[in-house]
């Protein structure tokens, strides 16, 4: 049998305590990050982040009138700023509430061919003309001054969303998808001083708020894109209307009174194929299906209603947000609270 001396005893002892001690740092760095900034101020390590700058971005979602338009993203220590078709929108880091970069496989395919090809995940690349490999979709959720929720939906090429990932994780975040809760504020929004708000008496018709879509829970696998970019359709769907006074985003300071807020949950879905669907129509069919909820301030449900969204032609899997937004357009005309006779009698 072997025998351990005091002086082996105690090697063993430092030895395994130095190891913990390197370990257990790391574990816990693991199964405590947060999924939001933990503070508003910038933290002086990203001071040593390099500047990145990445070249032909595609914007697919998120900002006006310019889906499928190419530009540049620059990042550095406080803002991620995007220069689209001689247009800049500025995004301070602290105001990002979480992202998520999905590496895409399969390649564009080069000539007549390529309109069948998904170049970047989801099929969202068929906006896209440019012959290239394969590519990355960066989704962004994030806060304007007025702490209104926005989505964004960017494809990168190849390759070049690890400095994106190494500052947005520096700064807290955790590239992780969008909760199945829709819910990314960290608390209820609070009214700053100085804000005026409308009156909600002088208003002829209600106002609404959309709620960042939530997900149930045996929904499996869909895309953060697809919660992003039906959260923005259903803003531009909703202020075309007219059904609404006003139409808030989630968490925006200068609601009024009485507000009404709308919410989506995503039920069930099915990817579908962007590729199948340029070979033969309603082959590889794209869907979405969803529950729609109105309800008042105090919660009580004015409105309910299944609404079901699908791209089933040649075009983008990421397009069947857009049909989905049409349908709950259509469905809340139905709602009580929205009936011309509802709003005269008020």
């Amino acid at each position: 049998m072997r025998r351990h001396t005091p002086l082996t005893r105690f090697l063993h002892s430092a030895r395994s305590a130095l190891l913990t001690s390197l370990l257990l740092p790391a574990v816990a760095s693991r199964a405590q990050a947060p999924q939001l900034p933990a503070s508003t101020e910038t933290p002086s390590h990203l001071t040593q982040q390099a500047p990145v700058h990445i070249e032909n971005v595609v914007h697919i979602v998120g900002l006006e009138d310019k889906p499928g338009a190419t530009g540049d993203l620059a990042l550095d220590e406080k803002a991620m700023t995007l220069h689209i078709q001689g247009d800049s929108t500025t995004i301070p880091l602290r105001s990002i509430l979480a992202f998520s970069i999905v590496h895409g496989d399969k390649p564009l395919i080069r000539g007549t061919k390529g309109k069948l090809a998904e170049s970047a995940p989801y099929g969202v690349g068929f906006a896209v003309t440019m012959t290239r490999p394969p590519a990355e979709t960066l989704t962004l959720f994030y806060r304007d001054s007025y702490s209104a929720t926005h989505g964004c939906v960017l494809v990168l090429p190849k390759d070049t969303g690890q400095g994106i990932t190494s500052a947005l994780t520096g700064l807290g975040l955790s590239p992780a998808n969008y909760p199945k809760t829709g819910d990314l504020m960290p608390s209820e929004s609070q009214q700053e001083p100085g804000i005026q708000l409308a009156s909600a008496s002088s208003l002829t018709r209600p106002s609404v708020e959309v709620a960042l879509p939530s997900e149930s829970e045996s929904i499996d696998g869909i895309p953060s894109a697809f919660p992003a970019a039906i959260y923005e359709d259903l803003i531009e769907q909703l202020t075309q209307s007219g059904l609404f006074a006003q139409v808030w985003r989630a968490g925006d300071i200068r609601r009024t009174p009485g507000t009404l807020v709308l919410h989506l949950d995503i039920e069930n879905w099915k990817k579908g194929s962007a590729r199948g669907r340029g070979l033969g129509p309603f082959t590889g069919a794209t869907e979405i299906k969803s529950s729609i909820t109105l309800e008042d301030r105090s919660g009580r449900t004015v409105f309910h209603e299944k609404v079901n969204g699908a791209k089933r032609t040649n075009g983008e899997n990421l397009d069947a947000t857009s049909s989905l937004a049409k349908h709950v357009r259509k469905a809340l005309k139905k709602a009580p609270e929205l009936q011309p006779n509802k709003q005269e009698g008020k």
